[in-house]
């Protein structure tokens, strides 16, 4: 039977493998394991996944922190068709897949990367809608953050621009920056600000249970289910941000969905770079929300 297996590394998208009958899937640390999970807890050869009869076997291989099913740590188990699994601090969801969920989750991902596309095409017309040395203008970072927010299935968010070594809020969706200041956008703006400081993308997927280790209180405490921050880079230069999150139950953002979302950015830094937006939209964009002053709230907390 076919199997699907969803590890939630902390502050990273999940990571997601399907499972095949025939197939053993190595667990660990290691380069040589097929499910590489990149965190301290993890043995470098932590456990493994096998078909055993119609059943998926489960076996920790002597890891130093062991391996749990449903909270309960096991050196050997056969697995339910659907349960929680732990490795070290990484929790993990193990679900068989019936031919019907096969083909819906390639029928999703089919969808997905057509509304990639359209998204990428919507931007790229934009750009070129006018006077080709012209800043694309507001409509292009409106755009921008509306397709990444649907991509990720949140609701609401921001863009950041770069101004003469200030971020400035130059586009936002159901948030008022002005407001984004106490406990419950604390982990919001902690996202961002690490997102800037160390160019790479931030991902919090919340599984439903007690925060794991590494997890920031503040984001759970301001209810959030899925949140994500993109650096928008040109080379080692930070030309802004554009952060997206949701407070509804839906499906996790996986390593698959990053890949789309940071190449939607890409193309986005790419236009910004361009058409040299932080220093058109300065001039021509009215009262921006200054981002260091939203820093600057009384309990918002970059930690």
């Amino acid at each position: 039977m076919q199997a699907r297996l969803t590890a939630f590394v902390p502050d990273s998208a999940a990571i997601t493998r399907s499972l095949s009958p025939g197939e053993r899937l190595r667990i660990g640390r290691g380069d040589d394991c097929e499910l590489l999970l990149a965190h301290p807890s993890v043995s470098r050869l932590h456990a493994e996944l096998v078909v055993s009869g119609d059943r998926w076997r489960l076996t920790d291989l002597r890891s130093k922190n062991g391996s749990f099913v449903e909270g309960a740590q096991v050196a050997s188990t056969l697995l339910e068709s659907s349960c929680w699994l732990r490795f070290g601090d990484v929790h993990c969801e193990f679900a068989a897949l019936d031919a019907a969920a096969v083909e819906a989750e390639a029928r999703r991902w089919h969808e997905r990367h057509g509304a990639a596309t359209a998204h990428t095409v919507r931007l790229d017309t934009i750009a070129h809608g006018g006077d080709p040395e012209a800043a694309p203008g507001q409509a292009l970072l409106e755009a921008s953050l509306r397709a990444v927010a649907e991509l990720a299935g949140c609701s609401r968010g921001f863009l950041l621009i770069d101004e003469h070594g200030r971020y400035r809020v130059r586009a936002a969706l159901a948030l008022d920056p002005a407001q984004m200041v106490g406990r419950e956008f604390a982990g919001s703006l902690g996202a961002v600000t690490r997102a800037i400081e160390q160019r790479r993308a931030i991902v919090f997927n919340d599984i439903g249970g007690d925060a794991w280790p590494g997890a920031r209180a503040s984001v759970v405490e301001g209810g959030l289910r899925t949140l994500v921050c993109l650096p928008l880079l040109d080379g080692d230069r930070v030309l802004g941000a554009i952060y997206a999150d949701r407070r509804e139950a839906g499906p996790p953002l996986t390593t698959l969905d990053l890949e789309l979302l940071e190449a939607f950015a890409d193309r986005t830094a790419l236009w910004l770079s361009a058409h040299r937006a932080s220093d058109a939209l300065a001039a021509r964009s009215p009262a921006p929300v200054d981002w260091d002053r939203i820093l600057a709230g009384p309990v918002v907390q970059t930690g």
